[in-house]
């Protein structure tokens, strides 16, 4: 069978390997996912979203002083941990643990951060109806976070940071009231989700197939069964998802930011194979106030990478060894600097 490589497929949602809820369950870490620099100081923090106790990592400078600015870091789809990296068996397509190396090189410079596991990651899995669950109970979880930290007296503000399918979620939250004072949008995309994964499927799937997608995937959307359609695509159609897929399908990335109130950092890298420069271009386009910085080496996971050629980067995905291009925290540092 094709493996293809997409935003939805390769960083599939809870189904994508099973819908087995137990299959889900991340494999013990090793050092690279879990101990961090000692110039940085690590402690479990959870909190609370609807019934569920989402638990997190809160990560500090290891002297912190008193009203340092904090960052809730976001993931991007897929059953993705507070690190960056796939639960089950995707953790072999997903490895790259972004989001544990940029809190710790956010501390370094006085940011501190928290970073959870989404509702679909362990114990919470058990506790949820996956085929009642959409985009909105995200969401809901980032304006939690956000609200728990705005509360904290040790930081002077609050900003989101949400990668890949979490940059469309911290921009709904800010526009549903987080109490944020910025955004940043890390490979966000700029259309709406179905237009982004038929461009990429178009660029794996001969004519007839792409056909067969397009029928199955609008008929999926309307609550139909999906019918035909190549094996490989199967899991992007399971009835488990539908809920969360139609949401999805319904955000408009450009519609959305044009609403926005706070301040958005949109941070794109010129080699990302699943969203693409002008994506960025275009959400900047709708909120001309917003700053954008394009990092031309970098893929989805901000690794620096020699082309688009998707074979050429898996490793870049998977080795969480290889550091995240040098761009990219001090834009984000220089950025937060200047909020007020």
């Amino acid at each position: 069978m094709k493996t293809f490589t997409s935003l939805a497929m390769s960083l599939a949602w809870i189904a994508a390997s099973g819908a087995s809820a137990h299959s889900q369950t991340a494999p013990a870490t090793g050092a690279i996912d879990t101990v961090p620099p000692g110039t940085v100081l690590e402690t479990p923090f959870a909190f609370v979203s609807g019934t569920l106790t989402l638990p997190g990592t809160l990560t500090l400078p290891a002297r912190p002083q008193r009203q340092i600015p904090v960052a809730l870091i976001v993931a991007g789809s897929g059953p993705t941990d507070r690190n960056g990296n796939s639960a089950g068996a995707l953790r072999a397509q997903n490895n790259s643990n972004l989001y544990a190396i940029l809190a710790w090189q956010l501390a370094n410079a006085g940011i501190a951060s928290l970073r959870y596991d989404k509702r679909v990651i362990g114990d919470n899995l058990q506790k949820i109806d996956v085929a009642r669950t959409s985009i909105d109970d995200f969401i809901a979880d980032a304006i939690a976070g956000a609200r728990i930290l705005f509360t904290d007296k040790r930081f002077s503000k609050v900003i989101m940071i949400g990668h890949s399918e979490g940059a469309e979620l911290v921009l709904q939250a800010a526009n549903r009231g987080a109490p944020v004072a910025g955004i940043v949008m890390l490979s966000g995309a700029g259309r709406p989700i179905m237009t982004v994964l038929r461009e990429q499927l178009s660029k794996q799937l001969p004519p007839a197939e792409l056909v067969k997608w397009d029928s199955a995937s609008a008929r999926y959307l309307r609550g139909e069964d999906p019918g035909d359609v190549h094996p490989g695509l199967r899991s992007l159609l399971l009835p488990a998802n539908r809920l969360f897929m139609q949401t999805w399908a319904k955000y408009d990335p450009v519609a959305e930011i044009k609403r926005v109130k706070v301040p958005v950092l949109i941070v794109q890298g010129g080699l990302d194979i699943q969203v693409t420069e002008a994506d960025a271009r275009a959400l900047k386009a709708a909120d001309p106030a917003a700053q954008i910085v394009v990092i031309p080496a970098a893929n989805h996971v901000f690794r620096a990478a020699a082309s688009t050629d998707r074979m050429l980067q898996l490793r870049l995905y998977t080795d969480p060894t290889i550091p995240i291009v040098p761009e990219l925290t001090p834009a984000i540092v220089d950025w937060v600097k200047k909020l007020k």
